[in-house]
């Protein structure tokens, strides 16, 4: 006999379509590719414990981890080296108030995140964020919720909210282009306006007036002025 999916489950499958939803309006952005072959550097102002050999090391007061574009701190850091390979680190736990990891993308936009833990699953790619979390795609969106999985290799983010609360995602509109401006209009072929001054009526000479040599060479000005 089948059972109705529990209230958490169905909380983390509506978010996973609606992160699928953004995938497929966004694009999937991937994380830097070449960040998870560079090596894990862990530095700090307070004290170490522990060794690479025992498997565990814990160092305290303004902790910070470096790896390739990737970069966290927080107040404490607990590392676990793979039993396999002690050289390796296989996850670091930083804790804070908040933690926080920030890291390029290969499109070159920044993601960033923070929350009480981080759990750097250095051997899965992964950053569990745990405690008011939220992760910032810059340009694309952001991410609230108790738990947040962010895949360092893939961009990927997965989410779970907290016993009656809820998750929630922001994503940003997609900037549209300027309308193209409209084309110029030709120069009008249409004909010069005409002159509203009428041309001034031909001099004539009087009916009764005798012909005479002097009237016909007149100059042509006379006929156009208006005035004698």
């Amino acid at each position: 006999m089948s059972t109705a999916p529990s209230r958490r489950t169905r909380k983390r499958v509506e978010l996973m379509m609606l992160l699928v939803a953004a995938v497929g309006v966004w694009g999937l952005a991937h994380a830097k590719q070449s960040d998870k072959n560079q090596p894990i550097h862990l530095n700090a102002t307070g004290h170490l414990i522990g060794s690479q050999q025992s498997g565990k090391i814990v160092v305290t007061d303004n902790v910070t981890l470096d790896q390739g574009t990737f970069h966290a701190s927080g107040d404490k850091a607990v590392g676990y080296t793979d039993p396999n390979d002690t050289s390796q680190w296989q996850r670091v736990v930083l804790t804070g108030t908040p933690a926080r990891f920030q890291q390029t993308q290969d499109n070159g936009t920044l993601v960033h995140g923070q929350a009480q833990t981080l759990d750097y699953r250095v051997s899965e790619n992964i950053v569990i964020l745990t405690g008011n979390a939220s992760v910032v795609q810059e340009g694309r969106g952001s991410f609230q919720g108790e738990k947040l999985t962010y895949n360092t290799d893939t961009g990927e983010i997965e989410g779970t909210a907290a016993a009656g609360g809820r998750v929630h995602i922001t994503l940003q509109p997609r900037s549209k282009p300027a309308p193209a401006s409209a084309p110029a209009k030709p120069a009008s072929t249409s004909a010069p306006p005409k002159s509203s001054r009428a041309p001034a009526p031909a001099a004539s000479a009087p009916a009764n007036a005798p012909a005479s040599a002097s009237s016909a060479t007149a100059p042509a000005s006379a006929s156009t002025s208006g005035n004698r």
